[in-house]
């Protein structure tokens, strides 16, 4: 989120990420559900995803609008630079094309740019505030229960940094 809150985490072995869209989707979205029970309202806007995600699956799915790069950064800036889109797709487009399209206009672009600000940095926040760089237990749980940990930690600094008042 743009306020550095993670709303779902999970360990994988896979070698691609495609699979992993949906559950952290779900999980995402059910988590500010929960948290719109015990707080003020708010709401999932747009989901950014690399290219690592990048699957017709994950591009149909219901639920949340999200912009999945279509090919590494250096290529969605270069395509966004040259080849400039406007306006919404074309009804009769693909979903891939939609997503190219949506990703190459101003608005997309600027919107996935700000990514690298908030999920790249929130894992720098996992391995600086926490020191987790490398998982010191064995097993796929393990290493998932290590992962929940940190991110527990990571948000409740968040939580008390911004609720923290002055005494007075």
């Amino acid at each position: 989120t743009d306020d550095h809150l993670i709303l779902a985490a999970a360990v994988t072995q896979d070698g691609n990420d495609y699979h992993c869209f949906e559950p952290m989707m779900k999980a995402a979205v059910t988590a500010v559900e929960h948290l719109n029970q015990h707080s003020k309202p708010g709401e999932i806007g747009t989901i950014l995803a690399d290219a690592g995600y990048w699957s017709e699956h994950n591009l149909t799915l219901p639920g949340p609008v999200r912009l999945i790069a279509p090919g590494n950064h250096r290529d969605v800036n270069r395509d966004a630079r040259d080849q400039p889109a406007q306006g919404p797709p074309q009804p009769d487009a693909t979903p891939a094309d939609q997503m190219r399209h949506r990703i190459r206009t101003p608005e997309g672009h600027a919107t996935y740019k700000r990514r690298s600000a908030t999920v790249e940095t929130v894992i720098g926040h996992i391995k600086d505030q926490t020191g987790l760089r490398r998982f010191s237990r064995r097993g796929i749980k393990a290493a998932a229960s290590e992962l929940h940990l940190a991110a527990t930690v990571v948000n409740l600094l968040k939580l008390h940094k911004h609720t923290l008042h002055p005494a007075t």
